[in-house]
C-alpha cells in the first residue's frame, strides 16, 4: 500500500469514528449500545444494529441522526441500517453482591434496635437484618 492510500484510509477511518460519536449522542443510551456506524460513502451512512428491535427503532430515529450530523456540518442523504449480529455487546457490570458490616457495625445497629420502640417497623427491619448477619 502507498502512503496515499493509508491516509486516505486513516482519514476516512477518524470521520467514521466522528460519526459513531454522533450517532452516540443522537440516540437513546440503550440503543447506542447496540448501533455501530459502518461506513459513509456519497451522503449515505451505514449503520450496523444487534437485532431487528434495534435495527427498526434505529430506522425510526433516522430524521434524528440525519438532523444530529447536519448540525455537525455532514450532510447524510441516506441512512441504510442493517442487522449484524457479530456486533458484541458492552461488557455488562457484575452485580457484586455489598459487603456485610462487620462487628462493631453489628454492634451498632444491635444498641440502635435496643433503643426502638418494640412496635417500630424500623426496629423489625433492624432484626431482620441482624439475623440475616453471619459472623
Amino acid at each position: 500500500m502507498s502512503g496515499d492510500h493509508l491516509a486516505r484510509l486513516a482519514s476516512h477511518a477518524q470521520r467514521l469514528l466522528q460519526f459513531q460519536r454522533s450517532l452516540e449522542a443522537a440516540l437513546p443510551a440503550a440503543l447506542a449500545a447496540h448501533t455501530r456506524v459502518a461506513n459513509f460513502r456519497l451522503g449515505k451512512l451505514f449503520i450496523h444494529a444487534t437485532n431487528g428491535a434495534v435495527a427498526a427503532k434505529v430506522r425510526q430515529l433516522g430524521p434524528r441522526i440525519a438532523s444530529e450530523l447536519s448540525n455537525k456540518g455532514v450532510k447524510v442523504t441516506q441512512i441504510e441500517v442493517r442487522v449484524q449480529a457479530g456486533i458484541p455487546y458492552p461488557p455488562t457490570k457484575k452485580h457484586e453482591r455489598p459487603a456485610l458490616p462487620g462487628i462493631r457495625q453489628k454492634q451498632g445497629l444491635t444498641a440502635l434496635a435496643r433503643n426502638l420502640p418494640a412496635a417500630s417497623p424500623l426496629k423489625a427491619a433492624l432484626d431482620r437484618l441482624l439475623r440475616s448477619i453471619k459472623e
